[in-house]
């Protein structure tokens, strides 16, 4: 997959890749679907000198993310301490060509005290050609022992017409790829999933209207337009997962206000309206994520923002 941006990251690792100066372990932080996975591979593969398509069956290329609950058939919470020890037993052998071993860890914030612990010790290896890049939204979240040795990249997000040049090069016409990109909020991975789903960007379209013609609505109004969130054949569980989509959408719309104010030349109270309300949603999908009542949480925002 092309990378779109992050120009000066890869242009530092070709660098410290070129003069064999590699750390053990880096940080790479930033909103999902913004590029980290894919500027991690590119770098696994250029670092073991194969190709991208190689990868996944290289024996010095390990890939940890979050396993799927049998049960309940959807992800667990959090990357196990079997996992973490799965890492050890591949990486007590040494390369099998002599070179560096790789590992990426998907989602790393969400490594839990006993698999967090159990890496630490592997980081504290020393002498080892091995290089792990931990993939966060969030380096707030990571374990301090584990941040603490970390070397931390920051990525951006993108803009609108290098998504919109990207997806024109992957074959969508000029309207579409506009529109992904639009609706892309600087994430490339984003764009491309969207570009790929029509029913997707309508979805999209649809909530960020929705919320915009309620917002100076009585609550009531409000209630009744989110009851479709709420059916009752469908559980809590995915409940949250929609509501946490639809969050997504609100913050994202209410980031563009900020911007459209700021270029007007708002009053300070508006921003700060507008600042709290993207709090609210962003510390709403938080408490979605430990499994608190869904409709709890959305009437909470409503009633905070009537």
């Amino acid at each position: 997959m092309s990378i779109v941006g992050h120009e000066k990251i890869i242009s530092f690792f070709d660098k410290v890749i070129g003069n064999n100066a590699l750390a053990q372990s880096y940080a790479f932080v930033g909103s999902d679907n913004v590029g980290k996975r894919t500027v991690a591979r590119h770098l696994a593969a250029k670092i073991l000198k194969i190709t991208e398509k190689q990868l996944d069956t290289h024996p010095d290329f390990y890939y940890v993310s979050r396993l799927v609950d049998e049960k309940t058939e959807k992800l667990k919470k959090d990357i196990s301490i079997v996992q973490a020890r799965q890492i050890k037993s591949k990486l007590g052998n040494k390369s099998w060509f002599g070179g560096y071993q790789i590992v990426i860890i998907d989602e790393a914030e969400l490594l839990n005290e006993e698999s967090g612990n159990a890496l630490l010790k592997i980081l504290e290896e020393s002498g080892q050609q091995r290089v792990f890049f931990l993939l966060t939204a969030n380096d707030g979240e990571l374990l301090s022992t584990i941040r603490s040795r970390c070397q931390m990249f920051y990525f951006s997000l993108v803009s609108a017409k290098l998504i919109e040049a990207n997806l024109i090069s992957l074959g969508y016409s000029q309207e579409l790829a506009s529109e992904a990109a639009k609706l892309s909020w600087g994430r490339p991975g984003r764009g491309i999933t969207l570009a790929a789903d029509d029913n997707l960007r309508g979805a999209f379209k649809q909530e960020a209207e929705r919320w915009q013609k309620l917002v100076n609505e009585p609550y009531y109004k409000k209630a009744k337009a989110f009851e479709d969130l709420f059916n009752e054949k469908i559980d809590n569980l995915r409940t949250s997962e929609k509501l946490s989509n639809v969050l997504e959408v609100w913050t994202m719309v209410w980031r563009e206000k900020i911007l459209e104010k700021i270029e007007n030349n708002p009053k300070a109270t508006d921003l700060l309206f507008i600042a709290r309300l993207i709090d609210s949603f962003k510390n709403s999908q938080v408490l979605l994520a430990q499994n608190i009542n869904p409709r709890l949480i959305l009437d909470q925002i409503l009633l905070n923002f009537n």
